[in-house]
């Protein structure tokens, strides 16, 4: 996917977020929003948690279809998400890949907000939206989970891989994330306390 069209949609969504759009109003899309989340989803996909073989006395499973159906998930919403922004541009007599290639040059751009996109945008990022607080944080615990084959005794290294990720995305954001995000760590990092604490 197309780093460059993610920043549009999280400069928008986070336009959107901590902002306060009104309908139609001009957003200034920021290049430097660029696929921040994905330090996080990288950090734990690619960290060591051993030897995974169903044989042996304490070791785990990764759940390798759990794990499949919860990137497709994304990449679909992610998708969906993207192709509604391409539309908002389109509709403004605005060729996307300019766009794209005047973030990629630093270039400020700007955009109207229609009123459905607005909307739409602002309930993805609701609290129980998909890209939400709710949802998001159960997202990464269901993929620690998975990752792990429901192994408890990974939740530490697990937490640490996420504590990483969600660093290297504020580095990326100049040390610093829209209040949602904070929410959403605040969220997994319960959901990790949580996991811990299950029979």
């Amino acid at each position: 996917m197309n780093t460059n069209a993610i920043d549009a949609n999280k400069s928008l969504n986070q336009a959107i977020q901590t902002k306060g759009v009104t309908q139609n109003a001009d957003v200034k899309v920021e290049p430097e929003a660029a696929d921040k989340v994905q330090p996080v989803v990288q950090k734990l996909d690619s960290i060591e948690l051993g030897t995974a073989t169903s044989q042996d006395i304490g070791t785990y499973t990764v759940d390798r279809k759990k794990i499949n159906e919860i990137k497709q998930d994304f990449a679909r919403n992610t998708e969906s998400f993207k192709k509604m922004v391409e539309t908002m541009i389109e509709k403004q007599g605005k060729k996307v890949s300019q766009v794209l290639k005047d973030l990629a040059e630093g270039k400020d751009v700007q955009i109207t907000v229609d009123s459905e996109t607005q909307a739409a945008a602002q309930e993805a990022i609701s609290e129980d939206g998909y890209f939400g607080v709710n949802k998001t944080s159960e997202r990464i615990i269901d993929f620690a989970k998975a990752l792990s084959g429901g192994d408890k005794s990974k939740i530490e290294t697990l937490r640490n891989a996420f504590k990483e990720g969600f660093e290297s995305a504020k580095k990326a954001f100049g040390g610093e994330l829209p209040e949602i995000s904070q929410q959403t760590y605040d969220k997994v990092m319960q959901g990790f306390d949580d996991w811990a604490k299950e029979d």
